[in-house]
């Protein structure tokens, strides 16, 4: 973790500690299921099981059977029994990935299973089993947005959403990039065998730190492997490997990854969503609450930059000097408040800008 989520880790730390369920959502990559082991790891149950159930992998009509088990003959198929990842997970946690792929049938079993913790196999004719398990779910879904959309069921939505946390993608933690690097370049050393020494110069580290990475650390791992391959043919199977500039540039240029879109073509598509979100709302969403999207740019400058380069960059450097960014900070919470409030949503970071000056 770099600075930017360093901040959140007491309360990660805080979050791992409870037996409440852990929603984590972020896009795809980000390293979800990475974090639900470390959340694993610091609990109280880290010496017990961590199961993982992808949704993604599982047939809609399986899905529940997956979850509880089931007996032989159960269904059409079950030539075996399979005990579930409840059972499986017993006295661990149980990392149940791609929420949003569970069908509304299986998400009422679902709901059951977490309020009541009882449970039973299909087929079996015995009395419910108790789940001794903490929930950890994952998804890269907007829930809400599939709640409102009849998709997912608004009762299991408000009861996983306990512990609420979303993992920020690559972009928004660059100082990660090089680390991680380092560690993928490590584990390919490993993965390779244990004489081998591996070293990242600091120029193919920084063709990494210069690129957009949208499939955030999943990407980043294919091109480390990439430019690990590359590195062993040009050190011809002995000595030491090293992923220099040239062998990071060449599987850079496989990945054939797209530049930086124009800041107009964004600023479209924010005002698209702004339009979508009016049309699905009976009362109006006036168009003034449009002018949050200054509170966002200051907000992400400042969390970026700081609070002195954020306003030099934003051509208000002028306001630090006349000690008048105060007001501005002010009125910029208060329209983005304005924003979130019709939304129903709530940000506390904006609220932290009154406090960043300081």
């Amino acid at each position: 973790m770099g600075a930017a989520m360093g901040e959140w880790l007491p309360m990660l730390r805080v979050f791992a500690q409870q037996e409440e369920t852990l929603l984590i959502c972020g896009a795809t990559g980000t390293g979800k299921s990475r974090l639900a082991r470390w959340f694993h790891a610091h609990s109280r149950r880290r010496d017990e099981a961590f199961e993982v159930l992808d949704l993604l992998s599982v047939p809609e009509e399986l899905q529940m059977a997956e979850l509880v088990g089931w007996k032989r003959g159960a269904f059409t198929g079950a030539v075996g029994s399979n005990v579930g990842s409840v059972a499986r997970a017993e006295g661990g946690t149980l990392f149940i990935d791609e929420i949003d792929k569970l069908s509304l049938r299986a998400q009422a079993g679902l709901l059951h299973l977490l309020e009541e913790r009882g449970y039973r196999a299909l087929g079996e004719d015995s009395g419910k089993k108790r789940a001794n398990v903490r929930f950890i779910i994952g998804t890269n879904a907007d829930l809400l947005g599939a709640v409102r959309a009849g998709h997912f069921r608004e009762d299991l939505y408000y009861r996983i959403n306990v512990l609420p946390f979303r993992l920020p993608p690559l972009d928004e933690r660059r100082d990660e990039i090089r680390p991680w690097a380092r560690f993928m370049v490590e584990r390919c050393k490993r993965e390779h065998g244990p004489s081998d020494r591996v070293r990242l110069t600091a120029g193919a580290e920084q063709l990494l730190s210069s690129r957009s990475w949208p499939g955030n650390l999943r990407q980043l791992d294919n091109i480390v492997r990439r430019a690990f391959s590359l590195a062993l043919v040009e050190a011809g199977g002995s000595g030491e490997v090293v992923i220099e500039e040239g062998s990071m540039a060449r599987a850079l240029a496989c990945e054939a990854m797209p530049g930086p879109k124009p800041l107009s073509e964004a600023l479209r598509r924010t005002a698209r969503s702004f339009v979508e979100e009016a049309r699905r709302r009976e009362i109006p969403l006036d168009l003034d609450l449009a002018d949050a999207f200054r509170g966002f740019v200051l907000g992400a400058a400042v969390q970026e930059l700081g609070r002195d380069e954020a306003f030099r960059v934003l051509g208000r450097e002028g306001l630090l000097r006349n000690r008048n960014h105060h007001k501005v900070l002010k009125r910029e919470v208060e329209r983005v408040n304005a924003l979130l409030t019709a939304l129903g949503e709530e940000d506390s970071s904006f609220s932290q800008m009154l406090t960043w000056e300081q």
